[in-house]
């Protein structure tokens, strides 16, 4: 009898394995393979509903919009899957990061603030096929919430989502769960954002995509560095130094309770001091230079010394915005802290 994976041990973490299945979904052809661990890990009691669509106006491109529905262990998932570029090098992170940073924020009543109009339109490709399989699912579900979930591009699908349902449908949902999520939208739409249910995002050690598009905050710690400094980190983030300056008329804010993952794998809260955004920025453009340290920085930005970018540090910070399970092989680097801050190691590891 073939041995079955186990299934994850937190909620969040059986919520990021229904993340990385999301990933199962082929990009060219919408088919959907489960990823060995992580479907038995989410705790799928059977085969969720695939919905993928293209971008809108290309109804011949990849479908590049993509999600799962289904009804697992902790209730009804909804799981968005994010796009992420072949390979963390220069060229292939271009337009990737040019869709998350330049996109000036819209309105969409009944929805507060304004909402990142790539995200939202995003989500309207696939939006009626995912509320028809929500309405679905939850008339099979007897115990349990409707949990909402997303990594990378799909974290802010996901909370807009849940808005969407809860404003617009009047649909209960039970929670939200971001893993390396991008600002949904301003700081009108996270004051305004439904308090009826919790809103939780996951932010690991090194990654950069949950500072984009910029905050308030991102500018006031980059005006501190060294112009030289930052006139190569244009060199080597090109999209997102491009439009710094529209974007700092859109006030572009966090959504939810921050969970943190730290170098060491502990998840620690907003108020840690290694969860502040000044420090993690710090050590963002520590690995992109090649520093050894804080204290190495901050003794070349004294000294005056040129900082140098490197394809070693961009993959490291490439490595930090992966879900999946820790791994080292070439040109498939994850550093796993996702899955070790919600809790997902005996997955990882076979149980």
């Amino acid at each position: 009898m073939e041995q079955r994976s186990p299934i994850a041990p937190t909620l969040a973490s059986r919520l990021a394995c229904a993340c990385n299945c999301a990933y199962g979904i082929s990009a060219r052809s919408g088919q959907y393979t489960p990823p060995d661990i992580y479907s038995d890990g989410a705790g799928w009691l059977e085969a969720p509903t695939v919905i993928s669509a293209p971008e809108a106006g290309q109804p011949q491109g990849p479908k590049i919009n993509a999600c799962l529905v289904g009804r697992t262990v902790d209730g009804v998932v909804v799981a968005f899957r994010g796009t992420l570029p072949p390979r963390w090098k220069l060229g292939p992170l271009e337009d990737w990061w040019q869709d998350i940073v330049d996109s000036e924020p819209v309105v969409e009543a009944p929805l507060p603030g304004k909402l990142h109009e790539g995200f939202r339109d995003a989500l309207d490709t696939i939006w009626k096929d995912v509320l028809s399989a929500v309405r679905a699912r939850l008339s099979q579900q007897i115990e349990g919430s409707l949990l909402i979930t997303g990594h990378s591009k799909g974290g802010p699908m996901a909370s807009i989502a849940a808005a969407r349902l809860w404003l617009s449908e009047r649909i209960t949902v039970g929670g939200v769960t971001t893993f390396a999520s991008p600002h949904p939208g301003d700081r009108d739409f996270v004051h305004g954002y439904p308090s009826g249910f919790e809103v939780t995002r996951y932010e690991n050690y090194l990654d950069l995509v949950p500072f984009l598009p910029p905050t308030d905050e991102f500018f006031e710690v980059l005006n501190d560095l060294p112009q030289s400094w930052k006139d190569e980190i244009c060199y080597w983030l090109k999209p997102v130094c491009k439009v710094l300056d529209a974007a700092k008329n859109w006030h572009y804010e966090s959504l939810g309770v921050l969970r943190y993952v730290t170098r060491d794998g502990h998840v620690v809260g907003s108020g840690d001091g290694d969860a502040n955004p000044e420090r993690r920025f710090a050590e963002i453009i520590t690995a992109l230079f090649g520093f050894g340290g804080l204290q190495e920085m901050r003794e070349a930005a004294a000294a005056g010394r040129d900082a140098k970018g490197s394809e070693s540090g961009l993959s490291r910070i490439g490595a930090a915005h992966c879900i999946a399970c820790k791994c080292s092989k070439p040109d498939d680097l994850c550093a796993g802290g996702y899955m070790t801050g919600s809790g997902g190691d005996p997955i990882c590891s076979g149980g």
